[in-house]
């Protein structure tokens, strides 16, 4: 019986040291009239994970889970910061850090404080503002606090402390202001990406009085870029390029287009190099390989990292020219059978009810027909009026990069119908297109779509438009 009595209690002995959670509570700091801070310490989670730790605090003795508000500030052994709010002004509050595990809850020693007083006739009260005076480049801000009441006696420093835990106080890092009257500033040197906390202080004789803690991260703004269209496809190269509009407050150290087989393609894979710092620029991709589709965006790198602009997708031609491809900027129509190069229509037209312009006047220059001559016939109708007039339009246009078009002659409109209209390899209207040829001072040869009928109309009547352009 002696020796059974022994074994109970023995195991009575085990069962109560079981749990061996232990918490410790972190002294009271920062209190203000609302709010203070405390924390707790987990020295060990007693063999069983620790599901929730925080701090319990109220007005009377002893508060737990059960009978106080409390915290909770994550899990795991270690140290951790509890923010008490919604506090009464000069009231006097418990506080004891908790830890729980599967075996049960842990409370740590009891500590008290006394909250101020909401109108304080001693220490001063003061106020945190806004920060302002960002500076991403020179990593520095400018913090703002107020003095609303001295309290008893006249106030004597006035700063902002800080710390990358809640609740910092004049024992952490401090910013002492150069200036003790009621609005007061503080430079304050950063680090990008950095969560600080931060409140103002104010000294008197009787004592520090703190303000409402902020939170202040300063992030680094990107970049700012966007990726010019492709044009110039052809079956191995392509032109695209950018525009760096924001730095994000450091230098561009590089900028130029990355392009691959595969969607949102990175300087990892092929790149080109187009100078630095902000502005437009133009980017030759090369060594593509014929038929295949590709992906290509703007890039800008810093110090800090590569920023990309938005992508375009694009298929780079067959190794061999024909006729009714998309090239240089619209459809390819013909190929000249002697050598290299060729001509280009653009895909709309760009007047559909236009002027030939120059009524009354006789071009002398205008009258080249075979193909090849639009070139000198728009030359010499532009330079003889002074009017509007349809060469005129297709010397205005712009398309991409190409700014080198103009109004075809008889042949070349007659090229075109052969090669892609009846073949419908490319979609026309079925009226008549003007050329740039003249027949005199009144009238102009015109080409019919409908039939491949050529014709004449009087300079003043209206028609069709469709530029060209010449590649070698």
């Amino acid at each position: 019986m002696k020796y059974l009595s022994a074994l109970i209690i023995c195991v009575f002995l085990l069962s109560c040291k079981k749990n061996n959670l232990e918490v410790t509570t972190t002294a009271i700091s920062s209190i203000d009239v609302t709010s203070a801070y405390s924390g707790g310490n987990v020295l060990s989670d007693g063999g069983s994970e620790v599901t929730l730790r925080g701090v319990c605090y109220g007005v009377n003795a002893g508060p737990s889970l059960s009978n106080a508000t409390y915290t909770q500030n994550g899990t795991g052994v270690g140290e951790f910061t509890s923010k008490l709010d919604g506090l009464k002004s000069n009231t006097t509050y418990h506080v004891r850090a908790f830890a729980k595990n599967a075996k049960g809850i842990v409370y740590g020693e009891d500590k008290t404080f006394t909250t101020n007083p909401y109108f304080s006739a001693t220490t001063p009260i003061v106020q945190t503002n806004s920060i302002s005076n960002v500076d991403t480049l020179g990593l520095k801000l400018t913090l703002n606090g107020e003095v609303l009441h001295h309290g008893g006696s006249d106030v004597t420093e006035n700063g902002f402390v800080y710390s990358t835990k809640m609740g910092p106080s004049i024992s952490d890092n401090k910013v002492v202001s150069s200036s003790i009257t009621n609005q007061f500033t503080g430079d304050f040197n950063f680090q990008i990406g950095v969560l600080y906390y931060v409140n103002t202080y104010s000294i008197n004789s009787y004592g520090v009085a703190y303000g409402k803690e902020i939170q202040v991260i300063i992030e680094r703004a990107k970049p700012k870029l966007n990726t010019s269209e492709v044009t110039e496809i052809d079956s191995t190269s392509a032109i695209s390029g950018g525009n760096v509009t924001t730095n994000g407050g450091i230098p561009i150290l590089s900028k130029g287009v990355c392009w691959s087989t595969s969607p949102s393609p990175t300087i990892n894979d092929n790149f080109t190099s187009d100078g630095s710092g902000l502005g437009p620029y133009t980017s030759v991709m090369t060594g593509l390989y014929p038929f295949t589709v590709y992906y290509c965006r703007s890039y800008a790198t810093t110090s800090e990292g590569t920023t990309y602009g938005n992508a375009y997708s694009f298929k780079t031609v067959v190794s061999k020219l024909y006729l009714g491809m998309q090239y240089k900027g619209g459809i390819l129509f013909y190929l000249n059978p002697t050598g290299g190069g060729g001509m280009i229509v653009i895909s709309d037209d760009l007047s559909t009810s236009y002027a030939w312009g120059c009524s009354g006047v006789n071009i002398s220059g205008a009258n080249n027909t075979g193909v090849g001559g639009g070139i000198a016939n728009s030359e010499a109708i532009v330079n003889a009026c002074s009017g509007e007039s349809a060469a005129k339009l297709c010397e205005d246009l712009v398309y991409g990069t190409y700014s080198d078009w103009f109004l075809p002659s008889m042949d070349e409109l007659g090229v075109m119908y052969k090669n892609i209209k009846i073949t419908d390899l490319e979609k026309f209207s079925s009226g008549y297109y003007w050329s740039s040829n003249q027949k005199d001072a009144n009238t102009a040869y015109r080409y019919g779509f409908l039939g491949g009928n050529q014709g004449e109309a009087d300079k003043s009547t209206k028609q069709y438009v469709r530029a060209i352009r010449k590649f070698n």
